[in-house]
């Protein structure tokens, strides 16, 4: 056997006529049956690995004496000639169960296996484009292709060819991959199902039956099969199953479904009513090969459960389309031509209306209407239907004009029948079916209602149109809530609520108590005659306007104008109205507004759509507290000098306003949902343990001074103050005032705090003030003793001068601070001889006793008392209780103690004030926010004036002529504020006073 590039077919028709693609190497191929290889064979194609939709049965395997080498995976399809005679081919074909047929090069089908579907004698020769209705090329290499042919049952059977090989001749052989199979495991599946089942092709023609179909019909299957199923019903079913078939049809998806209601003729019982649902049935290429119908039994059974599937079903909608699914369930029972689901109030005298169906809707209004008092008596005797509604109200009704009664008069209904739904309370709604003949209702009827368990489902029906209700009341308060114009949103709302209670004028009056007078806000009319002028106004002390501003309560007219029901003082522009009603709204616990509603028909206004509507009012209400303080607080946030920040318990931020945003960063309002919320203490300064302290305290904070880090990670000077809302919110709110934005020269209140920092750090001048009140009771003994009065009085003077000048620096204003740190640097004219060892045991001693126990005096080599320098005592006196004390407050170690340490030289002497080395020094020095903190300024250098005095220390250095080495070292230049106290005071480490000593 040779291979060589396949010829095309020459007189084949068009889809046969399409050249394969070149095989670049030729395959070789083993022949079939046995038979000797042919030279000159033309080669075909291998087939495609596709993997049809619908594949063979198990029991047909594809043919295994046909191998053929695979291909390479980039090269194009080749094709594979075998040699040997066809009908050997296909007898092997048969032998291995394989359902194929023979194509010569025009299409034409020589021959079929014995496995093929249709029969030879009805194929053989004829187009393969006839018979499977091809729509696509079939040669080599092309892959199958999905047909539809016609069954010899006339049914439409889906199936695929797949080209397989070609024989040395040029003849195609094709594997017939069919559906017949599968369509027939479908039709047992169907006869399994409780449905009566049919498959019709497009004309409606019966072409598969089930068991329960047959029953449903009263024929044999073998009776059904090939009549249409239209000529089975009533003779004007006809062409409405024929226009559910083309509906069918129409639908490119195949997920349709048409129902049309059907009766089949019963003898000695009339039609009974079924239900044809219909659907499409395709092919897996997507043509159509016609639809299945199903019939629905109309029993009672089926139809209760039927509407308990629709009332549970939440795909449907709401309660409305319901309704009406429901409806047309019970109409297959029981035929109606009106229907009417109301509700009743105020103990079954009142009756509103809330679904007619199919007709009269305009008859019936959309309000409350009274009911005679014999309805209650009606409804509790159980025989709730009426054969002759004529008879029925003249004897149960002696009072005529009844409005219910004349919708059902006005619509010409002559009986019904009425389903209560009674509740624990009484009856709460009623479903009736209303016809136009006499008598077309009775007990029977009833009991089918009561049957379909409709009870539960009306009772739901209640619930949601309650809900409808709440939710109508929710969509007003949310948008009078979030409305940008009230305006605006008072135009919509009018509207709303005229339609929602079919209302004939609603109008929204302002109340102007500026000018005392009401304002017309906005209106809305049913008709042009119902409306207000637009710049109708009226004074508030008079009309019924006037007298529900002073009542405060809604009032209502039943009919104006007439004096045997109240008017409270109605008045206005003449207009065809005969009720009024109006409602006052309040805003902020004050009456802001006054609604008035007005209809055409008197005693519009009944008990249960008052109730409505005051509870639709005091939502509004709570919407306009709502949208009052969210308007409250945007103006606030957004005018405020203050940084404004909502924060989490756990310190998350919340919101922050814009003035947050420009000192802090970040962008102002709530955080994103989904995103991690920043934490308020991701502004402290690295280090700062003090503000972290303030922003994380679980007490209260009130004006601290703490500083940040702000917009591009500048420190920021800021006072911190947070208020704690009800727990139950779970937040605080931080307000951040920048120092440096503030005019602190009118600002006391801060004053004062920085005075009360100041007096917190004077204990040295009160220690000193103790000390010399000491001394003075030392001079009453001195007197006592004989010594001379002058002398006593001069030294008691002096000591009283001294105890006020400290006591004066412990009055902290900055004005007494001022005296006092002068009278500090004031040096005595004449110095006498001063005992360092003694002076310091006596600044010792009028410290605190925790204080010297913190304080350890060294090395005193001299002699008992110290060394003996010459100077002024009361300076260096000032001098060494100053850096005593502000060592103590610098102390941070609960093993570190102060130690005083003098030495004695040929030259002079020294006096070294130092921490031990159990003291932690903080090596890294904290950035500070305090460029422009001017006050903050001024606080430090009360502070240094009122504690280490460094200035005034090394000043009387200067003046004994000795010097002052502080650790870490002075600056060479002294510096001017600002720039002076740009951050904290040096932590001082040590001080040491050099001195001359006394020269004998």
């Amino acid at each position: 056997m040779t291979e060589t590039q396949r010829e095309p077919y020459s007189d084949a028709p068009e889809f046969l006529n399409k050249p394969a693609a070149p095989a670049p190497a030729p395959l070789p191929a083993a022949a079939a049956g046995g038979s000797e290889p042919r030279a000159n064979a033309a080669p075909a194609p291998a087939p495609a690995p596709a993997a049809p939709s619908m594949p063979a049965a198990p029991s047909r395997p594809s043919l295994p004496s046909l191998p053929t080498a695979p291909a390479e995976p980039a090269a194009p399809p080749t094709e594979v000639a075998i040699s040997g005679d066809p009908d050997d081919v296909l007898r092997v074909l048969s032998q291995v169960g394989v359902p194929c047929i023979l194509l010569d090069r025009r299409g034409r089908i020589l021959a079929v296996s014995s496995e093929q579907p249709l029969d030879e004698e009805d194929i053989a020769g004829r187009s393969v484009s006839q018979v499977y209705g091809l729509r696509e090329p079939l040669r080599m290499g092309g892959g199958p292709v999905d047909v539809v042919y016609r069954a010899s049952d006339g049914a439409r059977v889906p199936a695929r060819l797949v080209p397989l090989c070609t024989l040395d001749s040029g003849d195609l052989i094709v594997l017939v991959n069919d559906g017949g199979p599968f369509r027939e495991a479908e039709s047992h599946r169907f006869e399994r199902t409780p449905y009566a089942v049919f498959r019709l092709d497009l004309q409606g023609v019966i072409r598969f039956a089930n068991h329960e179909a047959a029953r449903a019909l009263s024929l044999p299957r073998e009776a059904l099969c090939g009549t249409p199923l239209a000529a089975h019903f009533r003779a004007s079913d006809g062409p409405p199953v024929q226009s559910a078939i083309e509906r069918c049809a129409q639908d490119r998806e195949g997920d349709a479904m048409v129902a049309v209601t059907v009766a089949i003729p019963v003898p000695e019982e009339g039609d009974r009513q079924f239900e044809l649902v219909m659907t499409p049935d395709p092919a897996p290429n997507g043509e159509l090969l016609g639809v299945i119908a199903v019939i629905q039994s109309r029993t009672l059974e089926s139809a209760r459960d039927e509407i308990r599937r629709i009332a549970l079903d939440p795909a449907l909608g709401g309660w409305r389309v319901k309704l009406d699914r429901i409806l047309e369930q019970i109409r297959r029972l029981m035929p109606f031509e009106h229907a009417v689901f109301g509700i009743y109030g105020n103990d079954v005298s009142l009756f509103r209306a809330i679904a007619v169906r199919p007709e009269g809707v305009e008859l019936w209004p959309a309000r409350w209407m009274d009911l005679p008092p014999t309805i209650r008596s009606f409804l509790d005797s159980g025989r709730t239907w009426v054969e002759e509604i004529g008879a029925f109200v003249k004897e149960n009704m002696p009072e005529p004009g009844n409005e219910v009664v004349r919708c059902y008069q006005d619509l010409g209904i002559r009986a019904s029948v009425t389903l209560p739904v009674t509740r624990p309370g009484g009856y709460s709604s009623a479903l009736s079916l209303c016809s136009r003949q006499p008598g077309s209702y009775g007990e029977r009827h009833l009991d089918i209602l009561r049957a379909l368990d409709l009870e539960p489902v009306l009772m739901r029906f209640e619930k949601e149109r309650d809900d409808e209700r709440a939710e109508f009341s929710d969509s007003l308060r949310q948008k009078v809530m979030t409305a940008a114009s009230l305006r605006q949103a008072a135009d919509d709302i009018i509207v709303e609520l005229a339609q929602h209670f079919s209302w004939d004028h609603v109008a929204l009056f302002r109340v102007n108590r500026l000018e005392d007078r009401f304002e017309v806000v906005t209106q809305h009319s049913l008709a042009p005659a119902y409306a207000m002028p637009a710049d109708y106004q009226q004074p508030t002390g008079s009309g019924m306007l006037g007298a529900t501003l002073r009542e405060g309560r809604l009032l209502a007219v039943d009919d104006i104008g007439n004096p045997a029901y109240p008017q409270h003082g109605y008045t206005g522009p003449r207009r065809p109205l005969r009720s009024a009603m109006t409602v006052p709204i309040h805003l902020n616990g004050r009456i802001r507004w006054l609604l008035d509603v007005e209809s055409s028909v008197s005693h519009a206004f009944k008990g249960p759509d008052i109730d409505d509507l005051l509870q639709i009012i005091a939502s509004l209400e709570e919407g306009l507290d709502q949208h009052l303080l969210r308007q409250t607080k945007q103006s606030l946030m957004a005018e405020t000098e203050q940084a404004v920040v909502f924060v989490g318990r756990e310190g998350a931020i919340i919101e922050m306003n814009r003035v947050a945003t420009d000192m802090l960063g970040g962008e102002p309002g709530r955080a994103q949902d989904g995103a991690d919320p920043a934490l308020i203490t991701g502004f402290v300064i690295k280090g700062d343990e003090a503000a972290l302290a303030v922003l994380t305290s679980g007490f209260s904070v009130k004006r601290e001074r703490i500083e940040l880090r702000g917009v591009g990670d500048k420190p920021r000077s800021v006072l911190a103050t947070r208020t704690d809302l009800d727990p139950s919110l779970d937040m605080s709110i931080w307000f951040f005032t920048d120092i440096a934005d503030l005019d602190w020269a009118r600002d006391l209140r801060y004053l004062r705090e920085t005075v009360a920092e100041v007096a917190r750090q004077t204990r040295t001048s009160l220690s000193m003030a103790c000390s010399l009140t000491s001394q003075a009771v030392l001079l009453h003994d001195d007197a006592k003793q004989g010594a001379s009065p002058e002398v006593v009085a001069a030294q008691a003077q002096d000591l009283s001068q001294r105890i006020v000048a400290e006591i004066g620096k412990a009055d902290i204003t900055f004005e007494r601070l001022a005296g006092a740190s002068e009278s500090r640097r004031r040096a005595r004219a004449s110095h006498g001889d001063v005992e360092l060892g003694a002076q310091l045991n006596a600044v010792i001693a009028a410290l605190p006793a925790r204080d010297q126990r913190r304080i350890v005096l060294q090395n005193h080599t001299a002699s008992k008392d110290g060394p003996t320098v010459s100077g002024d005592a009361e300076s260096l006196c000032a001098a060494s209780r100053s850096m005593l004390d502000y060592l103590l407050r610098c102390r941070n170690a609960d093993d570190a103690s102060v130690t005083v340490d003098i030495t004695a030289g040929a030259e002079g002497c020294e006096v070294r004030f130092g921490l031990s080395d159990e003291q932690i020094w903080d090596i890294d020095q904290p950035v500070h926010a305090v460029p422009d903190d001017a006050l903050l300024n001024a606080e430090r250098a009360a502070h240094d004036g009122a504690s280490i005095a460094i200035t005034q220390i090394q000043q009387t250095m200067i003046d004994h002529g000795g010097a002052l080495v502080t650790e870490p070292p002075l600056p060479d230049l002294p510096l001017q504020p600002p720039q002076a106290y740009e951050s904290v005071t040096p932590p001082w480490r040590s001080f040491t006073l050099i001195l001359p000593l006394r020269i004998d």
